[in-house]
């Protein structure tokens, strides 16, 4: 193949990874997405930026990193939808970041610049529905991981301490965005033991550089201590997390996207014919991939976005394939081309026959609430519907009732509410009117659905109208108060006449 026609190969690749990040900006800007989880995690970084203190102030199950990273954008877009906007293109931002990560791995440690940009290419994908531009955990995961296997692999070819440093730094980044990092992180310290072991790495350094993350998470639950929620904190991030496979019973485990398969394919193909015969970087590259495909496989996954590093890892392994494949036959470049071409015109297709929407339905129902409430309402979130971004909850645990707190309930962190008497107590101006259902019974194939709180219909009929979407109800404008006031000595909204 002439280096004109390989150059021009590599072009459409790249021009396919522009066309992917660029598509993804713009579902963010115009279409947005409803996904309970960004929501979630948008109200939790507003917490944070307002003062209150995770596990202390409010409830969560995840470790805390993402909401603090996000609250200074929550809160330069405070009580607008933008925020939302915000965060989401900083996700974009941070897949388009581990892109470039995955093309320097085989750049410079597995294989070539054609490989980088395959791998890079089957690592992103344009569509709404899945994970690359949702305010999650796992994508910021996903991208500590993959950088800093790149700067391990950079410690053992240069032997420099701040690359090794630097690469712990970011594993440990990782966890603190997510604990399920810790089921890859296992795997990765199987490999630096096997290192130590053959003598490729030093025991003083790999001490040294694990001494600042030591450190730091130390330092942290030493703050958890000193305000005592450490008990709190590791039941709800490790025990409370175990017995969510439980309520999953029924659909712990899903399949793949149909875009997924072909990487996964070529990362089997690249498993049996390049590993074992490839360099350092490789082999350990198959060993990761093998542990995240087996956690997958055997462990938890019910949502698409737990196969974030399973499917960024199989890119990797895809881009050995693909060079494998080509030093024969030269021509099936271009059949990656084709691949690519074929799959961003669908795209194209499919989001230039889109209709934008509004903000009252960019984010579900998050804009509508917005449109109707001010600073100081309350705001009940629904059975697995959630809403509130910048209103006060009525509960420590505000998220996903009928799941999180009857396993809350279950293990003994705290015993269920009356959801009834805090709607009382403090009048949401909107909530849910249908059950909240024991997620526990229904996902486990009980038959029927078992109702754990709900709201009476004479509370419903005395004090709130329906707003005749999701289920939900405004308050009526008799039990409403609107003299809403800042107090800057509290840094909060008020009313000025208490209920």
């Amino acid at each position: 193949m002439t280096e004109r026609l390989n150059k021009l190969i590599m072009a459409i690749l790249a021009a396919y990874l522009l066309f992917a990040i660029g598509l993804l900006y713009w579902v963010v800007i115009y279409s947005g997405s409803g996904d309970g989880d960004t929501l979630e995690h948008v109200h939790s970084s507003w917490l944070v930026y307002t003062g209150q203190m995770p596990y202390k102030d409010f409830f969560q199950h995840h470790n805390p990193l993402l909401w603090y990273m996000g609250a200074p954008l929550v809160g330069m877009f405070e009580y607008s939808l933008r925020a939302v906007d915000a965060v989401n293109m900083l996700t974009v931002s941070v897949t388009a970041l581990t892109l470039f990560y995955v093309y320097r791995l085989h750049k410079d440690f597995l294989t070539d610049s054609f490989g980088g940009l395959v791998a890079a290419t089957f690592c992103v994908f344009p569509h709404e529905s899945l994970y690359d531009k949702d305010f999650k955990p796992d994508n910021f995961m996903g991208a500590c991981l993959i950088i800093g296997i790149y700067y391990l692999f950079r410690y053992l070819k240069n032997k420099r301490f701040s690359s090794l440093a630097g690469s712990f730094l970011l594993f440990f980044a990782a966890f603190m965005f997510t604990q399920k990092a810790v089921l890859i992180l296992a795997a990765i310290g199987g490999v630096i033991l096997y290192l130590l072991w053959q003598k490729q790495m030093q025991w003083q350094e790999v001490l040294a550089g694990a001494v600042l993350p030591v450190l730091l998470y130390a330092l942290f639950l030493t703050w958890m201590w000193s305000e005592d929620v450490l008990t709190l904190y590791f039941k709800a991030n490790f025990e409370l997390n175990s017995h969510i496979p439980a309520v999953f019973y029924t659909r712990r485990f899903i399949s793949p996207t149909a875009e997924m398969y072909v990487p996964l394919l070529l990362a089997l193909f690249a498993l049996g014919r390049c590993v074992y015969d490839g360099n350092i970087y490789i082999r350990i590259i198959g060993i990761l991939f093998v542990a995240e495909f087996l956690f997958r496989l055997y462990y938890f996954t019910p949502f698409v976005y737990y196969f974030a590093f399973l499917h960024q890892i199989a890119s990797v392994m895809a881009g050995i394939a693909a060079v494998e494949l080509v030093k024969k036959r030269p021509w099936l470049k271009w059949l990656f081309a084709a691949y690519f071409i074929t799959v961003g015109s669908i795209y194209a297709h499919i989001y230039s026959r889109r209709i934008t929407v509004g903000d009252s339905f960019k984010y579900g129902a998050a804009g509508l609430v917005l449109e109707r409430t001010n600073p100081c309402d309350y705001v009940l979130n629904g059975y697995r519907i959630g809403y509130n971004l910048f209103n006060k909850n009525v509960d420590f645990i505000w998220n996903l009732q009928g799941q999180i707190d009857v396993i809350a309930a279950t293990i003994g962190i705290r015993p269920l509410v009356n959801l009834e008497a805090l709607v009382r107590k403090h009048r949401p101006k909107i909530i849910y009117g249908g059950n909240y259902y024991d997620t526990y019974r229904e996902y486990r194939g009980d038959i029927g659905k078992y109702p754990i709180h709900w709201i009476s219909r004479h509370l419903l009929d005395e004090m709130y109208t329906p707003l005749n979407r999701d289920d939900l109800y405004i308050l009526k404008p008799e039990y409403q108060s609107y003299d809403c006031r800042y107090n800057p000595r509290t840094k909060t909204y008020e009313y000025r006449d208490k209920h």
